[in-house]
């Protein structure tokens, strides 16, 4: 080959590592779309009072066990409308059986606003009264997208700040987790000796239990009458203390085979001081592992938050999560009541395999190398 053509070609480009990373997740059609789901979500969780048309606690005591109503953009006669409305719901008793039926109303055709101002609501310590849609109350109208529950509540509005709310508790427990994990594997795994021989012994404690009694034991010592605030931080607490102590055991590992690699020696060698050591040279080396054991993790909490909240033993009111939501149809007769108190589940599902897909993404972009 001659010098001239050596001259043209291109210099290669020299990718980081968190650059491999990121070419190879955004390969990955499926993970990228559940982190799109994950952003959404997570969008709504924050702010829920804006997308949603009422608060969670209002309630209409006319329409219990309201069904839910229907969005159109067509009217009875076949015209389209720009603006999507509802129709009011007649209520109707079967001389047969007498049980109610609903029915639409062509007469009460309720059109959907945009930026419509209801209740106030709070956002980083500001009151705010702007909500993205709603209809306008001073003329009797109602909006329920999902119908209502059992005491005329908005189940679509509950259900967004259900989000927050189970979101909050997932996120806070991962990263207090997390973060302890991550504190007492680093040390255990670099010190070693005494230290290490005692942390490992009491990991192996809290893991000798069965989670789900010993979750049930835990929260069936919360006090019922407490404040909801501080049933949740006390909740929280309870799964953050059965969560932390197998991570801890896995960064350990991590960091057993990494103390051992050439440049933690060589900053050993040169007198780096031993927190220098492992801020700098260890644990962002653990990063990736991190990452993926938080993604896998989030989607666990979500569901054994809805679990043990639909059981009554979680979130208490006047707090709203999409498993508290669920207690209120525990038995079949609610439920055939009002199946539509259901839409929590479809929320949880959704979620739950958005985080997965994105975990899953993430796990394989982590390592860049492999040839899979």
């Amino acid at each position: 080959m001659s010098a001239t053509s050596l001259e043209t070609q291109a210099p290669k480009i020299s990718l980081t590592y968190w650059e491999l990373v990121k070419r190879r997740f955004l390969r990955n059609r499926y993970g990228v779309f559940g982190t799109i789901i994950v952003m959404a979500v997570v969008i709504i969780g924050i702010l829920a009072p804006f997308f949603s048309p009422y608060t969670p606690i209002r309630t209409d005591r006319d329409r219990q066990y309201f069904p839910p109503q229907s969005l159109h953009f067509f009217d009875e006669e076949g015209s389209f409308h720009l603006r999507p409305f509802v129709y009011g719901l007649g209520e109707e008793m079967d001389p047969v059986t007498y049980e109610f039926t609903f029915a639409p109303d062509p007469e009460q055709k309720f059109p959907i606003q945009l930026f419509v101002q209801g209740e106030p609501w709070n956002f980083l310590g500001l009151e705010l009264t702007t909500r993205l849609f709603g209809v306008s109350e001073t003329d009797g109208q109602y909006l329920y997208l999902f119908g209502t529950d059992n005491l005329g509540r908005d189940v679509f509005s509950r259900m967004l700040i259900g989000t927050r709310i189970t979101l909050l508790m997932a996120f806070l427990v991962v990263a207090i987790a997390a973060l302890i994990g991550v504190i007492v594997g680093v040390c255990s795994g670099y010190f070693a000796g005494t230290f290490d021989l005692v942390t490992q012994r009491f990991v192996e404690f809290m893991g000798a239990f069965p989670d789900l009694p010993l979750y049930l034991a835990l929260l069936a010592l919360l006090p019922r009458r407490a404040e909801a605030v501080l049933v949740f931080i006390m909740f929280a607490g309870i799964l953050v203390l059965l969560r932390w102590a197998q991570f801890s055991r896995e960064i350990r590992g991590m960091v057993i085979s990494i103390r051992g690699l050439d440049y933690v020696r060589a900053a050993e060698a040169v007198g780096a001081s031993r927190p220098r050591i492992l801020f700098r040279h260890i644990v962002p080396n653990t990063t990736s592992q991190i990452v993926v054991w938080v993604t896998y993790q989030l989607p666990d909490i979500i569901l054994l938050e809805s679990f043990l909240s639909f059981l009554g033993v979680g979130v208490q009111p006047p707090m709203v999560s999409w498993g508290s939501m669920l207690n209120q149809i525990l038995d079949f007769q609610s439920f055939n009541a009002a199946p539509w108190m259901m839409a929590p589940v479809g929320g949880i599902i959704l979620t739950v395999l958005a985080f997965n897909a994105m975990g899953d993404g993430l796990r394989d972009a982590v390592d860049p190398y492999s040839d899979k």
